[in-house]
């Protein structure tokens, strides 16, 4: 019985850990975004794809073209899928590192991306813009 107990204890404050270092990941995300200034930018609509782009190139989705996504959604099943259909986090993340590990294995090896830490930003950023 104290081993289960114990065991618990420790999922537990590895998994605060865990969302710690997302919650730290988030932020510094955001920080580096307003260190680029980008709401000075007058016009919404140019200071939305300046904040767009900069997630785009942050998670590393500017090298990712269109084949790169078909393939991942065909390996994932998405193209089946009904529509409506709702996506787990979990399937999220799928998705995510199909496409960033297929794209890895396209670059060449002296352009590889660190593909945990990609999942892990875009993975953050779209689970904040779904809930915020």
């Amino acid at each position: 019985m104290r081993s289960r107990v114990w065991l618990l204890c420790i999922r537990m404050i590895e998994e605060r850990g865990r969302r710690e270092n997302i919650m730290a990941e988030r932020r510094q995300l955001f920080a580096e975004m307003r260190a680029q200034d980008l709401d000075r930018i007058r016009l919404s609509t140019y200071r939305t794809a300046c904040k767009l782009r900069f997630i785009q190139k942050k998670c590393n989705l500017h090298l990712v073209d269109v084949w790169n996504i078909i393939e991942a959604f065909r390996e994932n099943g998405l193209n089946t899928m009904d529509p409506n259909a709702e996506l787990s986090v979990a399937r999220l993340e799928a998705i995510i590192s199909t496409i960033l590990y297929q794209l890895n294995k396209r670059l060449p090896t002296t352009h590889q991306i660190n593909v945990e830490q990609s999942i892990s930003l875009l993975l953050n950023f779209l689970l904040a813009a779904y809930d915020g």
